[in-house]
């Protein structure tokens, strides 16, 4: 397990100019959460995490709870390729984590059933980073407002734990909404779409960062042919 301690070492992003706007990277051993509309790029973001931990000989566990993994894994390789063979060697292992809890329950999954899953899975594994695609597709047993942010910081603490650096995907359509992982996960990046002089403007906004200085503005987000690139720039700016 990483101590916060004892390391001051960085985890790269694998999106392109994203490191350098964070101090190098992401704290190890946490857990950070990627939101935004429907189609902002959120697993794109999370599988170019996973395929830098794999280039580093790191295991990596992509966990889906609606579609199908292999489907998005096909998806990603029209950017990398080489995903395909990290997938094969298992340096990126796909769990498809939504159909098994429901033939267990009627119910939605829970906080607590999915963590136990990955949990096993990560340990017997030696798991070094971990995506969880969709966050919305996991249920709260409660209603109660106090009861469910306690689910929710055991659910967090229960990975942080296992010594993971973990993405967790979630859709926010309502962008000035914020819940309780928002305030429970080590940092916020949200991600954006706005029509601008009739065209499509993508943004990228790092919300917060615990232990980390960062700029909270917008800054320009491309979909490139080898997948999400970050410029430090507003996103707005006319090409000169």
């Amino acid at each position: 397990m990483y101590s916060a301690l004892s390391s001051t070492s960085r985890i790269s992003t694998g999106i392109k100019g994203l490191d350098e706007l964070i101090e190098g990277g992401l704290i190890p051993g946490r857990v950070y959460l990627v939101t935004g509309p429907p189609g902002s790029g959120k697993t794109t973001f999370a599988l170019q995490f996973l395929l830098d931990g794999a280039r580093r000989g790191e295991k990596c566990l992509y966990v889906s709870l609606v579609q199908k993994p292999e489907d998005i894994i096909h998806d990603m390789a029209r950017y990398d390729p080489s995903i395909l063979a990290y997938v094969k060697k298992w340096r990126i292992m796909l769990y498809d984590l939504g159909p098994i809890l429901w033939r267990e329950s009627t119910k939605v999954p829970t906080w607590r059933s999915v963590l136990s899953r990955i949990k096993e899975l990560a340990e017997d594994e030696k798991i070094h980073r971990l995506a969880i695609d969709p966050l919305t597709a996991i249920d709260f047993p409660t209603e109660n407002t106090a009861e469910k942010r306690t689910e929710l910081a055991r659910f967090i603490r229960g990975i942080e734990n296992l010594g993971i650096t973990a993405l967790l995907v979630d859709e926010m359509t309502e962008m000035d909404r914020y819940t309780e992982e928002h305030y429970l996960v080590s940092g916020v990046i949200m991600l954006h779409y706005f029509m601008y002089n009739n065209r499509m403007i993508r943004a990228i906004q790092i919300l917060k960062m615990r232990g980390t200085k960062h700029d909270p503005n917008l800054k320009k987000l491309e979909f490139s042919d080898n997948g999400l690139v970050v410029f430090n720039k507003y996103p707005f700016e006319e090409e000169g």
